[in-house]
């Protein structure tokens, strides 16, 4: 079996159907959770840990599971809601949460804001040739007029790098990237 496969059962209960939903009911379980319930208990009665990772052939954290959660509205839609905003599924988007990285709900804000430090710096690009063009032809008066805005750049420069740092932290934390496995050659 593949390990990007699902692990699913059927059962024929032979007329327990209606004992083990009325069971399950009185847990506030569903009937799956139920099963999986019996399953683990009967596997401890076995003497068998069903999460050890020498019971099940390795436990890959990084493999996602399959999670079906039940949440009041209010809060499936909150989850919705900012999931979409970050650009992430659910579940990334939940996994970040429980993990306490920060999620990259302001990537967009992000890259406008970027995006804009980046035209202004496009702008002042031009000044700034324009000013070093007037001062190699001696004409220092008419570049007196960019002297300010010349004066300001390496505050501004700096601003743009920081809002890049920023953007940057954030799109790591968007994208986990996975070391290529070296091919056996």
């Amino acid at each position: 079996m593949s390990a990007d496969s699902r692990d699913r059962v059927t059962v024929d209960l032979r007329g327990l159907a209606l004992a083990v939903k009325a069971h399950a009911a009185a847990r506030n379980m569903t009937l799956a959770a139920f099963a999986r319930a019996a399953m683990v208990d009967a596997l401890k009665q076995a003497e068998a840990d069903p999460f050890h990772p020498s019971q099940v052939g390795g436990l890959d954290n990084s493999q996602p599971v399959k999670l079906t959660l039940s949440v009041p509205m209010r809060q499936a839609s909150w989850l919705v809601e900012h999931a979409r905003a970050a650009g992430l599924s659910y579940g990334t988007y939940l996994a970040s949460i429980i993990e306490g990285t920060p999620a990259p709900g302001s990537l967009g804000e992000a890259v406008g804001a970027v995006t804009a430090s980046t035209n202004q710096l496009a702008a002042m690009s031009t000044d700034l040739n324009d000013f070093v063009r007037l001062l190699r032809q001696g004409r220092s008066a008419e570049a007196e007029k960019y002297r300010q805005r010349v004066m300001s750049l390496v505050d501004e420069v700096r601003q743009h790098m920081r809002l890049e740092a920023a953007l940057s932290a954030e799109v790591r934390e968007a994208v986990r990237w996975k070391r290529a496995r070296p091919s056996p050659s």
